[in-house]
């Protein structure tokens, strides 16, 4: 073969490549993005079949004839919807939630308080409200509490058992932590003298006297303890690809304008921003 037929036969090849080459392009694209959207499916799936808990703790979370709500509730539901999960939520005692995501990876529950104890415990996404907490008293009581050196003294101090300020007290050593396993009976507790003091968040308070139909002026807060962020935690376990799709259903809440409507509602001023914030307990941690 002459020089000139091999420089021909040469660019031939090289065409044949060339043309095989852009058709199979697309094809390995197409490929690679259905290998990649397979994997991504896998750790959406988890996302939509993660187990969620909460308790009944108005107006965060509680049972009405209509099904699961609250300002937590609400919230999370929302989320859950955007991730493509059921939004079928199990109500049970603040203390099992937390035993069953010690325990179980795939799990998780709202509305917990984040608190520097609790940072490596769970993994958190919110957060999805926020309230102020404080010692409470009847207006009237004879017993004058002016710091939290003085509640050491008082009989009772009542908290909900399991709670972020049960571990914070009982690690202060206070001795007259007395848990709260309904912890919607906490105003009914300090009305009736079985608890001296009652710590608890200015939502509840407000929730609890419309509930027993009673002026919120009649107990007051005596000993302010700072504010409490809650968050929907997961389980230790659970990996953050499983988590993300929370995190970025939460975020388009706070874009659409969802979640300040939701806090509106119950009456939360909305200042929350997403992202990673550590609650600020001053008194107590």
């Amino acid at each position: 073969m002459s020089y000139s037929g091999l420089a021909l036969a040469m660019r031939v090849v090289h065409v044949v490549i060339a043309v095989a080459f852009l058709l199979y392009a697309p094809v390995a694209a197409a490929a690679q993005q259905v290998v990649g959207a397979g994997h991504d499916d896998g750790y959406i799936g988890a996302a939509r079949s993660v187990r969620i808990y909460t308790e009944n703790l108005p107006p965060f979370n509680y049972l009405t004839d209509d099904g699961l709500s609250g300002i937590g509730a609400e919230v999370v539901s929302a989320m859950a919807r955007l991730v493509g999960h059921s939004g079928k939520f199990e109500m049970m005692p603040w203390k099992r939630v937390l035993s069953i995501l010690n325990r179980e990876p795939y799990t998780a529950a709202f509305s917990m308080v984040r608190i520097p104890e609790r940072e490596h415990e769970f993994k958190w996404v919110g957060p999805i409200t926020h309230s102020e907490t404080a010692l409470y008293q009847l207006a009237d009581s004879p017993v004058k509490i002016r710091s939290i050196e003085d509640a050491r003294n008082v009989s009772a101090i009542g908290v909900n058992a399991g709670s972020a300020s049960e571990r914070a007290l009982r690690a202060l050593g206070f001795n007259n932590v007395m848990p709260l396993y309904a912890p919607n009976t906490g105003l009914k507790m300090l009305l009736s003298g079985r608890i001296a003091l009652w710590e608890t968040v200015d939502l509840v308070v407000t929730s609890q006297s419309r509930q027993l139909g009673i002026a919120p002026s009649r107990v007051v807060p005596v000993v302010p303890l700072g504010k409490y962020d809650f968050y929907l935690a997961f389980s230790p376990s659970t990996p953050e690809t499983v988590i993300l799709p929370w995190r970025q259903a939460l975020n388009e809440l706070h874009r659409n304008g969802v979640f300040d409507e939701i806090q509106r509602r119950y009456g939360v001023k909305s200042q929350i921003l997403p992202g990673p914030r550590k609650t600020s307990f001053s008194l107590l941690n």
